[in-house]
């Protein structure tokens, strides 16, 4: 279902956005014909993917790094953003039948890679934490051994199981225990319950889980895969994803893409040599 007055709300912060910004970074980027037509960008929103795009307990207002970003993109092409809420497992249905014209926070699945062509814009990987009253857990190689809670709905138990026998076997270290779990909310409760010993999460909203939990976790190395957070658009689409990769060199030049990333705490999530170099 379409999100009109979300859209509108977004697209007035984007305006007073807009004016705050330095002469350079206020340049506009042409838009492919239709969307400067009817003067909006219709975007996939998961609306409860923190620091993704999530809404605030107290004002139900829309945030994220992809609402900032995308802000940014409505400001540079003169449009509004058109906000659809959706799953993430509608969106690529949602892009294939024009529903809306491009998704942020896919993944680069190469199942869909004959129908979307991607635009990576932030890294991913499953990252370890602990609890800080653990014992200390001073690498991911420490972790061979120990009880491991891990979500199998994303498939982070079996990536586990593989970087166990990758890295612990060779180094004659017994295996990482996985424990399975039924999302990432059940492993962090066996955390607390002291069942496993650590456990794994998507590193971009591992900082966000802290950020609401100030001082309960620590972060053991950094993500154990790697995986890269893209925008997606349909194939037909060539001039749309042209102009939004001209969207965000100009944010890596001109600091609006770090300055995005430091306000959720996704530093080590960025790609802005990618994004440069395409």
């Amino acid at each position: 279902m379409s999100q009109p007055r979300l859209g509108v709300t977004v697209a007035f912060a984007a305006l007073v956005a807009f004016a705050c910004l330095p002469a350079a970074a206020q340049t506009t980027i042409a838009p492919p014909a239709d969307i400067a037509a009817r003067k909006q960008l219709n975007i996939a929103l998961f609306a409860s993917f923190p620091p993704m795009a999530y809404k605030t307990i107290d004002t139900n207002e829309l945030v994220g790094v992809d609402v900032d970003l995308a802000s940014y993109l409505g400001q540079k092409f003169g449009v509004t953003i058109g906000w659809q809420e959706t799953s993430y497992e509608a969106a690529v249905n949602s892009l294939m039948t024009g529903r809306v014209d491009l998704a942020f926070s896919l993944l680069d699945d190469p199942a869909a890679a004959d129908r979307l062509d991607y635009v990576p814009y932030l890294s991913s990987g499953m990252l370890p934490y602990t609890l800080a009253s653990h014992a200390p857990i001073a690498t991911a190689l420490d972790l061979c051994g120990l009880k491991l809670g891990a979500n199998r709905r994303n498939g982070f138990d079996a990536a586990m199981r593989k970087w166990s026998d990758a890295n612990c076997l060779p180094a004659k270290r017994p295996a990482i225990e996985v424990m399975e779990t039924d999302g990432t909310p059940a492993a962090r409760l066996q955390l607390k319950q002291g069942r496993v010993d650590a456990i794994v999460q998507s590193s971009e909203s591992v900082p966000y889980t802290m950020s609401q939990e100030k001082g309960v976790y620590v972060k053991i190395g950094t993500a154990l895969t790697s995986q890269m957070i893209v925008i997606a658009f349909p194939k037909r689409s060539a001039a749309l994803r042209d102009a939004v990769v001209s969207v965000m060199k100009a944010a890596v030049a001109d600091g609006s893409y770090a300055k995005a990333l430091a306000k959720h705490g996704l530093e080590d999530n960025s790609v802005a040599a990618q994004i440069t170099a395409r």
